[in-house]
């Protein structure tokens, strides 16, 4: 018998699109068997969905994605209501916080008019990340005329993006092991997440399974580069989760509509 799951989903809790009882009734309406709320840094959306979830009779499992200054580390199945672990997380969404406080201030340097106060009011329940902040340049109308036609992901990638405007700026994140160690004090397993995306060796890998981690995240997002990693938790019994990394709805790419713009004027 198969089981649909997907373990890492993220809510308006912290940079998804999904109020996290439209997250439990959209994966019940689609068939899933199990799903795991991963915000960034927080667990404050998971009883809202654990209800939503009861009425599905759809399974949810405890979860939280802890951001590293390299890596993003998966708890499942932890304690919640673990005090240590709870302080720990609202350390780091503090340390986020810090962060986007420091990017706000190099774009109002260049001379965009955005505040850190108009992205907390735009998101005032949520861990703070650079996915808000850049939401919040998209809605602010001082910002767009600021931008002079820039499109969303040309924004992203001037200004916050790897290698753009605020990516190298000092910041603060709390330690791998330390995520680690919160993890298991909680009585929960840490998992490496999206490894495609950060680790770039096997050996790295293996570096981290030996600081503690218990398990590693195929991700079908990054195709092919999810294989290797698969393969080797497989070949050495290691626990392998699965999970979209889900934000909010997928829409068509610019890139199809481009190929299809004769298509798409007949009906404009």
């Amino acid at each position: 018998m198969k089981l649909y799951v997907d373990l890492h989903l993220h809510s308006t809790y912290s940079d998804g699109n999904c109020p996290p009882k439209q997250l439990a009734i959209d994966c019940a309406m689609i068939g899933m068997d199990a799903i795991s709320l991963t915000d960034h840094d927080s667990t404050k959306g998971y009883n809202e969905i654990k209800n939503e979830c009861k009425k599905w009779d759809l399974e949810i499992i405890t979860g939280v994605e802890i951001t590293t200054k390299k890596y993003h580390i998966l708890g499942y199945n932890f304690d919640i209501k673990n005090k240590q672990l709870q302080d720990f997380l609202k350390y780091s969404r503090d340390c986020q916080a810090y962060n986007i406080k420091n990017k706000v201030k190099k774009l109002q340097e260049y001379g965009m008019p955005i505040t850190f106060e108009k992205v907390k009011k735009d998101f005032p329940d949520s861990r703070l990340g650079k996915v808000n902040l850049w939401m919040s340049i998209l809605m602010d109308e001082e910002c767009r005329k600021f931008n002079n036609g820039l499109n969303s992901m040309e924004v992203f990638l001037k200004y916050l993006k790897k290698g753009g405007m605020t990516s190298n700026l000092p910041s603060k994140g709390v330690g791998l092991d330390e995520a680690i160690s919160q993890i298991h004090n909680a009585n929960g397993v840490a998992v490496i997440a999206h490894p495609s995306k950060d680790v770039d060796t096997i050996s790295e890998l293996e570096e981290l399974l030996d600081k503690g981690i218990d398990g590693i995240e195929f991700q079908p997002n990054y195709g092919q580069k999810s294989k290797r990693f698969g393969k080797y938790a497989k070949k050495h019994n290691i626990l392998l989760t699965y999970g979209s990394d889900f934000h909010g709805a997928r829409l068509l790419g610019r890139g199809l509509l481009e190929r299809d713009k004769n298509l798409i004027e007949k009906f404009w």
